[in-house]
């Protein structure tokens, strides 16, 4: 649920905008967003489902002017889709879908490594090194590991590209990053287990601290690929398996 902010007007029906203090817009249709999006990527907002904005303004306690802000932003992001007169569904998650986003994404995110690993400061390798030895931190030993190892590793490949040096590309690698996880999240557990104790990241991190730009790019290139787990996993979602 998302709290109001105080001072603002409820909305009397569809159609009526709510009016809202600038400032206090943004926060709350920012809470909003951030609430919504963490539903998609993690499944709670199931692939192809209908948000009704009645609907929503129940889940989220919150008018109609936010919620049109925040689906239209996910709809930017590729996370929703609009369809004319009919409203808004959560996007689809199809085999199509999957192999075209592998492949841009993989190209994005070599040009956003390669860039940070050439321009990248001592206080970016000691960030990376940081954001690595968190994410090796967690483990099986602890509760919610596979939860927490997400949000690290989400935080090391973050870190990986943090001295890209172009905000536009970091955008656009963010919004592939969640879209491709969302992917990962169908998968079964023992995937993330093997991801989690694999050595991909710490030869990805080893390259990207000796400033070897060719490997980086070798490495990504190897470890953004479409996993016939995931296939079949969206075969089954959709039931063509």
């Amino acid at each position: 649920m998302i709290r109001r902010a105080a001072h603002t007007r409820e909305a009397l029906g569809p159609g009526k905008v709510v009016a809202l203090n600038e400032g206090v817009s943004t926060t709350l249709a920012g809470r909003v967003l951030a609430a919504m999006r963490s539903d998609i990527l993690e499944l709670r907002l199931r692939p192809g489902a209908k948000l009704g904005f009645e609907a929503l303004r129940q889940k989220y306690d919150v008018g109609f002017s936010p919620l049109r802000e925040s689906l239209s932003r996910l709809v930017v992001e590729g996370l929703v889709v609009g369809e004319d007169r009919r409203g808004f569904r959560v996007a689809p998650m199809t085999e199509e879908d999957y192999l075209d986003l592998t492949s841009f994404r993989k190209e994005i995110e070599v040009m956003a490594v390669t860039r940070s690993v050439e321009r990248g400061s001592d206080t970016w390798e000691a960030d990376l090194v940081r954001a690595y030895h968190h994410m090796s931190l967690a483990t099986g030993e602890q509760r919610n590991y596979l939860a927490e190892w997400s949000v690290r590793h989400q935080a090391f490949h973050e870190a990986l590209v943090a001295a890209c040096g172009s905000p536009r590309l970091l955008l656009l690698r963010r919004q592939l990053f969640d879209q491709f996880m969302r992917y990962h999240r169908i998968a079964p557990r023992h995937v993330w287990r093997s991801a989690i104790h694999d050595t991909e990241h710490k030869k990805i991190l080893d390259a990207a601290l000796s400033r070897n730009v060719k490997r980086c790019e070798a490495l990504m290139r190897a470890h953004i690929r479409v996993l016939d787990v995931i296939v079949e996993a969206i075969r089954t979602l959709n039931g063509r398996s």
